[in-house]
């Protein structure tokens, strides 16, 4: 049987569902434009907002007649095969020939004039006439000569539904517009649109892919940004099509200090432009490129954030020593015997102790028992397998004026909060307990108070637990009232 041939035809009124249907957000009608501008060798790109019109208006190379027959060419192919720009050498961003259809998002007409050379031309799109005639898929023009001697083109949007403000137009622009190329600039409303420069340490990006270059930056800010303005802007040709944390977004350690841009040519993305082809092999090898840089920040990040721990822990026990001092000295019959010297300042809490040494020592005091450090098979003094929460100076082992120690050890989420050793009362800065509590620092050095004197208490012996808990609360009264 022959086979027979089919029509392979497109609806008129799919033009119209291609530019209300093309963005995610109406307002990339406008980066639509402006990038537009950028890929014809514009210098200067005016953006006008009024009640009811957009204008968008550059000085580009222009268009004449062949211009404009190319310009009204769905799906034309003439930026992906001429992808540079003539006159700056500029890596031209359009490349499926729907983007001027974008007007259809927010506007039912547009119109579109052009000068270049001695040729002016004008084109209207008006959606009421083209439904109008089902076969007709023609648009009359308007052509003279050009009287101005300057080039450009001016695209005007009439009868606007959506309205935007200059600043919700320039945020956007910001991020999807090469504004850092040099000999171009982005005006709206005659305010020119400014890159944000962010302070913080920058670290280069570069790497080279079988499929091409990843280069740019990444920001560690010097101040945390609100999480929905964090991540690195991932551009194609310098317009981002995404921001991204790349499966760090719930890593904590101060994960929304980190911006920047990079730019990879080679991936793909969708006609929106606001997603990446997620399942292809250039973006999956530009994700693990990415992440695997990501990782190295996010292990400086959490350096950083230890950092900071640290310095709040650190001012934190000193703190609390400094409150649990004052309660041993307001009760000093509450202070336990330490093999350690006394300080002399403190006579009341010195008599207590030789008054309480010399009863233990004829027989008459039995349940209170000197502390001593625990000896090794050699009779040496046995020293603690300690895991220092860091090796910054800051927190040493602090000495109180009664002679216990004070420290720091990481023992993990389930170990103990806190015991004596040494001299010395540990306290597991990794304990769950202890981690929420330093969320904050008052409620950190609330929380060290009461593990600090809950260890005192026991260095006291007490008889039985109703003792050690009207101790305790003697000891916190004094401390926190």
């Amino acid at each position: 049987m022959r086979p027979i041939k089919i029509p392979v035809t497109f609806d008129k009124s799919h033009i119209i569902t291609i530019g209300k249907k093309l963005y995610f957000k109406s307002i990339d009608l406008i980066r639509e434009l402006v990038n537009n501008s950028y890929d014809a060798d514009a210098t200067e790109v005016r953006v006008t907002l009024t009640n009811d019109k957009i204008i968008v208006e550059d000085n580009g190379y222009g268009m004449d007649r062949d211009g404009f027959i190319q310009y009204f060419k769905i799906g034309s192919r003439e930026k992906a095969v001429n992808n540079i720009s003539p006159r700056f050498q500029r890596k031209r961003i359009g490349e499926l020939g729907i983007g001027k259809f974008s007007s259809l998002g927010a506007a039912t007409k547009f119109e579109v004039i052009s000068r270049k050379g001695e040729y002016y031309g004008r084109v209207v799109f008006d959606q009421k006439e083209w439904d109008k005639k089902e076969t007709d898929w023609s648009v009359p023009i308007e052509e003279s000569r050009n009287e101005t001697g300057a080039n450009g083109t001016k695209i005007i949007l009439y009868d606007v539904q959506q309205h935007y403000s200059p600043q919700e137009v320039a945020d956007r622009l910001r991020t999807s517009v090469p504004l850092e190329s040099n000999n171009f600039k982005v005006i709206i409303n005659e305010t020119e649109v400014k890159p944000v420069f962010l302070q913080g340490k920058r670290i280069k990006i570069f790497s080279a892919t079988k499929f091409g270059d990843i280069s740019g930056m990444i920001i560690l800010t010097e101040k945390p940004q609100k999480f929905e303005f964090a991540g690195v802007e991932c551009r194609v040709k310098g317009v981002m099509i995404m921001k991204t944390l790349f499966g760090y977004e719930g890593f904590g350690h101060g994960v929304n200090r980190i911006a920047g841009s990079v730019n990879a040519d080679f991936l793909p993305f969708n006609s929106a432009r606001d997603n990446f082809l997620v399942d292809t092999e250039e973006y999956r090898v530009f994700y693990k490129t990415m992440r695997d840089e990501l990782s190295k920040v996010m292990k400086e990040l959490k350096a950083k954030e230890d950092e900071k721990i640290v310095k709040q822990s650190a001012e934190a026990l000193q703190k609390a020593s400094k409150l649990v001092e004052k309660a041993l000295k307001a009760r000093p019959d509450l202070t336990p015997i330490i093999n350690v010297p006394i300080s002399k300042s403190h006579t009341d809490a010195a008599k207590y102790q030789d008054e309480e040494s010399s009863l233990i020592k004829r027989g008459r005091k039995k349940n209170i028992h000197r502390v001593t450090k625990p000896k090794n098979k050699r009779g040496e003094n046995k020293i603690p397998h300690i895991n220092p929460i860091t090796e910054n100076k800051i927190l040493k082992k602090i000495k109180s004026d009664f002679g216990v120690r004070y420290g720091f050890v990481n023992e993990g989420l389930e170990g103990r909060a806190s015991y004596f050793m040494s001299d010395t009362i540990w306290v597991n800065r990794e304990q769950k307990l202890y981690r929420n509590q330093a969320k904050s620092i008052d409620l950190e050095i609330r929380h060290l108070i009461h593990i600090l004197i809950a260890e005192v208490v026991l260095l006291t012996h007490p008889a039985d637990s109703r003792q050690a808990y009207d101790r305790q609360i003697e000891l916190l009264t004094a401390a926190l009232v």
